[in-house]
């Protein structure tokens, strides 16, 4: 899994490099500027894949700087007197304002397409889309004064009470992340996908226990009296600390059982849709008066293509493979033509967002089965990917 290697990795050379880290750290920020940079100018289409997975899934979507974050946020509750601990305390504002470093590539990449629709056609965004690109907003707003506050330089110009003040935004700052990615998985949830739920677990646990040992901790900080009500009171504050550590608990396995119920009816709507989705090909494959009323009302460019019988009229019986370029790399597809018409399409491979993919695949590939022709309109909020696939399709059928 991603986050759990950016996390192993990270860890593991920041601790190999601690001392270097902190001596010159200017050059430990001017690498991280280098991976933005590369992940704001390379392109999408990557062919190598060690490269193309760097850039695309570990840069792009956040997963690095969503991992170093984890870091800054559990350094303080680490194991005390630990090597681990001691490492990231000594580290903790190198590796936060790295980690900002690195959000903003993951914001110049998404926000491209979401904040532009957030201000121009709002509409556009799902419900959950919406929020979490609003989340964004306000994230960025908040990360802005506590990474410069970060710089030491900064930091001394400060008194310690107000840098103390201004720091405690930080944990606004993980609610509304974890809040974010919640939402962000949302979209794969509801469609039946498996491993966001893996992933959604992962996050709930990470964050979950966190707060569990950082509301332990601030407990455990508070003094006791002295006797004869010690006794008492310790016993009383260690009923406050189980009580927190069952409220938490329970919280976080009511959310992974929402998940998990979210997941479940995805995937017995996917079920349902499929039977659909099959008769509506076969009636196009038999060109019969039962195709959809919706190929009917289609446009004069999809009427031209089905009065000269179709994209693969002139094509023989068999199955063709092609590639098109979507939204972060190639889509491959498999065209199944019979008696001049195409009669199925299967995505064979493809590198863009599962969330955003799966609008554009069940839209564009019913209505090429529909109107026989490769030029439909894409899907909202997915342009690339619909594009890709129609260019996939062309390029299968003229091999």
């Amino acid at each position: 899994m991603s986050l759990v290697l950016c996390l192993a990795v990270t860890g593991l050379c920041f601790s190999l490099l601690e001392k270097q880290i902190r001596r010159r750290p200017v050059f430990f920020y001017l690498f991280f500027v280098l991976l933005s940079l590369l992940s704001i100018f390379l392109p999408k289409q990557l062919t190598v894949p060690p490269l193309a997975y760097l850039v695309n899934r570990l840069l792009r979507r956040g997963v690095l700087a969503g991992a170093m974050f984890l870091w800054v946020m559990y350094a303080i509750v680490l194991p005390a007197k630990s090597r681990l601990q001691r490492v990231m305390m000594s580290l903790r504002a190198q590796i936060a304002i790295a980690a900002s470093i690195l959000t903003l590539s993951h914001n110049i990449a998404y926000g491209q397409h979401y904040f532009v629709l957030l201000f121009t056609n709002a509409g556009k965004l799902k419900s959950y889309e919406l929020i979490a690109t609003c989340f964004s907003l306000a994230m960025i707003l908040l990360l802005l004064p506590l990474t410069v506050t970060s710089f030491q330089v900064v930091r001394r110009k400060m008194s310690a009470k107000r840098w103390k003040q201004l720091q405690r935004l930080s944990y606004l700052f993980y609610g509304l992340l974890y809040l974010h990615i919640c939402l962000i998985y949302t979209g794969g949830l509801r469609k039946g996908k498996s491993e966001y739920l893996v992933q959604f677990a992962l996050y709930t646990l990470l964050y979950g226990i966190y707060l569990m040992l950082r509301l332990t901790k601030a407990f455990l900080k508070k003094p006791l009296p002295t006797a004869p009500d010690y006794a008492a009171k310790r016993a009383a504050r260690r009923r406050k600390v189980i009580c927190l550590h069952g409220g938490i608990s329970l919280l976080m396995l009511l959310l992974l059982l929402f998940a998990f119920r979210t997941v479940q009816a995805g995937k017995q709507g996917s079920a349902d849709t499929a039977p659909a989705e099959s008769t509506s090909a076969a009636e196009s494959a038999d060109g019969g008066s039962a195709a959809p009323e919706s190929a009917s009302k289609a446009g004069d460019a999809s009427t031209t293509a089905a009065g000269a019988g179709g994209i693969a009229a002139s094509v023989p019986d068999g199955d063709y493979e092609g590639k098109g370029v979507g939204y972060n790399g190639n889509i491959k597809v498999k065209v199944t033509v019979s008696g001049g018409k195409i009669t199925a399409i299967e995505i064979l491979k493809t590198d863009d967002d599962e969330e955003y993919f799966y609008d554009a695949k069940k839209k564009i590939i019913q209505e090429i089965l529909d109107r026989q022709t490769a030029e439909v309109d894409a899907a909202s909020g997915a342009t690339s990917s619909s594009d890709g696939i129609m260019k996939a399709v062309k390029n299968a059928l003229q091999q």
